[in-house]
């Protein structure tokens, strides 16, 4: 298989390298089994988006297409008070949150926009 050099946060690339030598693997081979993973777990996510989006192609307006696209993956998320209390005391949470923030950072920063 041929392979191409890929951009990843720092971090990113810290965590895989660690795991991957831990699992006896290289970082890309990790990264090729997350990725037919993700692809495994979201399939009918995709083709449900495809099918969408081909028939507004074929039917519908411009309109309704490009708020089908900025729309498509939007979720509204239901969390109990209790839980999100206790989540907000979480030492892990409270890292992913800063990490995530940190990225969305780096990413503003590059010129890309993305929303937290």
């Amino acid at each position: 298989m041929s392979t191409i050099p890929i951009r990843v946060p720092a971090e990113v690339h810290q965590q895989v390298s660690r795991l991957a030598k831990l699992c006896g693997n290289q970082p890309a081979e990790l990264l090729a089994a997350a990725w037919s993973e993700y692809l495994e777990r979201h399939r009918d996510d995709f083709a449900s988006d495809l099918e969408k989006a081909a028939a507004l192609v074929r039917d519908g307006s411009l309109d309704e297409l490009v708020d089908f696209v900025q729309d498509a993956h939007a979720t509204d998320l239901v969390v109990d008070a209790d839980d999100l209390a206790a989540a907000q005391q979480d030492e892990a949470v409270i890292e992913a949150v800063a990490a995530a923030r940190r990225a969305v950072e780096a990413s503003r920063s590059a010129g890309r926009r993305h929303e937290l």
